[in-house]
């Protein structure tokens, strides 16, 4: 079965401290700590990452949201609500993000700049949809604030799976787009398809509402787990860190990438 556990250690230290009073953070860490955690480990978690408050609130506005729109798959880009809008534009959450890729990555290699933030609901009655889609994301950075998470059990509960730090990070645009092509097409996704559940074949991340994970998302296959008929599992997505920038190739990647992904 899947490896789980180890994969989601959580990291804290009290060297630095990223606090921001409107948003109630609570991230006290080192960015060496955290990219060091992802490399090893795939995915790190910190845990209690946002406050209460700002759970209930952002729990809120989903909820306005579903009532206005029905429960529905969706993915909602550059949210406006207060609490949702705040996450992702908040100056410390954006610095954090930009000292852990300057541990790995110089300015010509990454822009230390926020590509999207979006929140994916996953509501209603439906069939798989987009879980087991496997994919590596544009960006060097891929954070995860789950707002709703299911509790239907092993396997139908939207948890988190991939083959993190799967390859390293590219020098040239091209064979990124390249490498994504392959691993992304039908072909190699019915061949992981196949491989589901055998010993040895990737990582499970059971997330905590609250929590915030962190993983190099350029770096990692990674999709979910399909969510039981009827459940809601909806979470915050920031992507974080522009690679190759200046590159025409990979601008029309990423560009072709988000047709395919619909709602």
């Amino acid at each position: 079965a899947f490896r789980h556990g180890d994969s989601c250690r959580r990291v804290v230290s009290r060297e630095m401290t990223y606090t921001s009073r409107s948003m109630q953070l609570n991230i006290d860490c080192r960015p060496a700590d955290i990219a060091d955690g992802m490399d090893a480990r795939g995915v790190v978690c910190l845990p209690n990452a946002v406050s209460e408050d700002w759970l209930a609130e952002a729990r809120d506005e989903v909820r306005r949201y579903l009532a206005e729109h029905g429960e529905r798959n969706s993915l909602v880009r550059s949210p406006s609500t207060p609490a949702l809008a705040e996450m992702i534009s908040d100056s410390r959450v954006l610095r954090l993000l930009t000292d852990i890729i300057r541990t790995r990555l110089p300015e010509a290699k990454a822009d230390a700049e926020l590509l999207d933030g979006a929140v994916r609901i996953i509501a209603g009655p439906h069939e798989e949809g987009d879980a087991w889609w496997f994919h590596y994301d544009a960006s060097a950075i891929t954070v995860i604030v789950p707002i709703f998470i299911p509790d239907a059990g092993r396997g139908t509960s939207g948890e988190l799976v991939g083959l993190f730090n799967r390859r390293p990070f590219r020098r040239f645009a091209i064979s990124n787009v390249v490498g994504k092509a392959f691993s992304q097409s039908g072909f190699y996704r019915r061949r992981l398809l196949r491989r589901v559940g055998k010993p040895g074949f990737g990582q499970v991340v059971d997330m905590t509402p609250g929590d915030m994970y962190l993983l190099w998302g350029y770096r990692s296959l990674h999709a979910n787990m399909p969510c039981r008929s009827g459940a809601l599992r909806v979470t915050l997505l920031m992507h974080f860190g522009r690679m190759h920038p200046g590159s025409r190739v990979m601008s029309a990647a990423v560009r072709a990438q988000d047709m395919m992904r619909t709602g």
